[in-house]
């Protein structure tokens, strides 16, 4: 009896010796990601190199996440070839990596070109993988913050030094401290010729609203900001007068683009989709909901980044959705299809569910779930202790 009640009990010391490596083993399985830079306040024009740093208690293997930033005030210019992309959305995709380790370094090189402040943050879910299992980890993160200011001889002037326009004229005449003006157009100009010249030449002019004038009134700015970020800005209150019904209408396609052939393009500050007519890229209202199981991330077409809404947990889908306004001023969602370049209007619940990867509902743990086993393993072990003990007293007692 004593020989079958100690080997019981060494069994049970067994069993749960094994349980409690286990539950040790998936608590350490995590790693950290941690962005991070020599200097959190740069000059314009000075180089910014920012690190991402991966670090966990056991080795991994695969390591693939997406960055945004601010381009108007960081130009990426280089890293390690893992790294793809610019204008504001960087792609790490560091697979087939014959390198096991518990600590990896990432390297990228930024140019400072314009004051303000950016944060640096991963889009979506940064994903880190066991090199034994190759499944994924729990990874925690944080988000990086550069101020770029003004050189301290940099020129806080941003007034302009002439202002002209055609084919017709500003009323009333140009003055560098007036900043507001008026003009009427004739039904057959959809566009005005702006001719601005800053007083400082290290000033940058753009102009918006000027692309394309509806018929009425319209506003375009001519936005000047000078070295220190300081800004100043001109209005003209243009007046399309409307066409006769026997009009042509006017052509909602930028000149000597194909119509058939879908592309992005920057035009005076703004950014247009073409394709079967022109669609403008425009941010959403706050009383415009995502589209239920979209997020919203980056992409770049024809080396332009642009909002996207991409469907949850597949990134790698071949239609995206954009959100832009057409020609007569209604904004809608849009589906853009990749492989054929096509895009027509986004109409929810009916999307092709062939086209969109679910994950099985076991394939990722999400913490909720990681907790609840953690606590439940717990549960197991103090279980097993408690009969190990009584087991141990029977036998001393025998």
């Amino acid at each position: 009896m004593r020989k079958m009640i100690k080997y019981i009990g060494i069994m049970m010391f067994t069993v749960l010796a094994g349980i409690a490596l286990n539950n040790k083993q998936a608590v350490a399985a995590s790693a950290v990601i941690e962005l991070s830079t020599d200097l959190n306040e740069v000059t314009v024009g000075d180089d910014v190199y920012v690190y991402l740093r991966i670090t966990s208690d056991v080795l991994f293997g695969n390591f693939e996440s997406n960055l945004t930033y601010d381009d108007n005030i960081l130009e990426y210019r280089d890293g390690a070839s893992v790294i793809t992309g610019s204008s504001g959305f960087l792609r790490i995709t560091d697979f087939d990596s014959s390198e096991e380790s518990t600590n990896r370094k990432y390297t990228m090189m930024f140019r400072a070109s314009n004051t303000g402040t950016t944060e640096i943050s991963f889009q979506g879910r940064a994903m880190v993988y066991s090199y034994e299992t190759g499944d994924e980890m729990p990874v925690s993160s944080n988000v990086l913050s550069i101020k770029v200011k003004a050189a301290e001889t940099a020129s806080d002037n941003a007034l302009l030094k002439n202002l002209k326009i055609s084919p017709v004229e500003l009323t009333p005449e140009f003055k560098n401290d007036v900043y507001e003006y008026g003009t009427s157009v004739g039904s057959d100009i959809s566009q005005l010729v702006i001719n601005a010249v800053p007083e400082d030449s290290k000033a940058v002019v753009s102009i918006s609203g000027n692309d394309l004038l509806k018929e009425g009134e319209n506003k375009v700015i001519v936005k000047v900001t000078a070295e220190t970020g300081t800004v100043k800005e001109y209005t003209i209150n243009a007046y399309r007068e409307f066409a006769a019904e026997d009009e042509n209408q006017e052509p909602t396609i930028a000149p000597g683009k194909s119509q058939s052939v879908f592309e992005v393009v920057r035009i005076s500050g703004e950014v247009f989709a073409i394709y079967n007519g022109r669609y403008k890229i425009v941010e959403l209202a706050s009383d415009v909901n995502i589209p239920s199981g979209y997020i919203k991330t980056k992409a770049i077409i024809s080396d332009v980044s642009i909002d996207a809404y991409y469907p949850e947990n597949d990134m790698e889908n071949d239609f995206f959705l954009i959100y832009a306004e057409n020609a007569l001023g209604e904004k809608a969602f849009y589906s853009y299809d990749r492989i054929e370049k096509t895009l027509q209007r986004f109409v929810e619940g009916k999307r092709s569910a062939s086209n969109i990867v679910v994950p099985e509902e076991d394939e990722i743990m999400n913490s909720k779930e990681y907790k609840e086993n953690l606590t439940k393993a717990s549960i197991v072990i103090a279980v097993l202790a408690v009969i190990c003990a009584v087991l141990i007293v029977g036998f001393i007692r025998i």
